[in-house]
């Protein structure tokens, strides 16, 4: 029998807020990526970053709002989220806009992530 090994896993979200469950299903993989002690860094690129902006009110939306779950991350040990500077200046955004602390990276530390990674979940 082999031991487990703790591994590098990157999850990709680059889906808006609540056009799918995407976000939720991913979610719950990071939480249980995590509970097994695995290194779980959160990228959002594209409309993913869309997934932390503050005040959102999904409501009226049939779709289950994660908002709650993503200010969860931390207590969960989940710390290492970013998204490329490049994506929030693309979309007239600043760190401050969004509900949760977030690493605005450069194209070099986005490559360097991509490496770095065992393997890599998109949602």
């Amino acid at each position: 029998m082999s031991a487990n090994k703790t591994k590098n896993l990157l999850f990709v979200f680059d889906k808006p807020p609540h056009s799918s469950l995407a976000a939720k299903e991913g979610l719950d993989a990071i939480l249980t990526a995590s509970a097994f002690g695995q290194n779980v860094t959160l990228l959002l690129i594209g409309d993913g970053v869309y997934q932390l902006l503050n005040d959102q009110d999904p409501s009226h939306l049939p779709t289950k709002n994660t908002a709650s779950i993503f200010q969860a991350l931390e207590m969960y040990g989940i710390e290492n989220i970013a998204t490329p500077s490049e994506n929030l200046k693309n979309k007239g955004l600043s760190i401050s806009d969004l509900s949760i602390p977030c690493n605005a990276i450069d194209n070099t530390q986005l490559a360097k992530l991509y490496q770095t990674q065992d393997q890599i979940l998109s949602f």
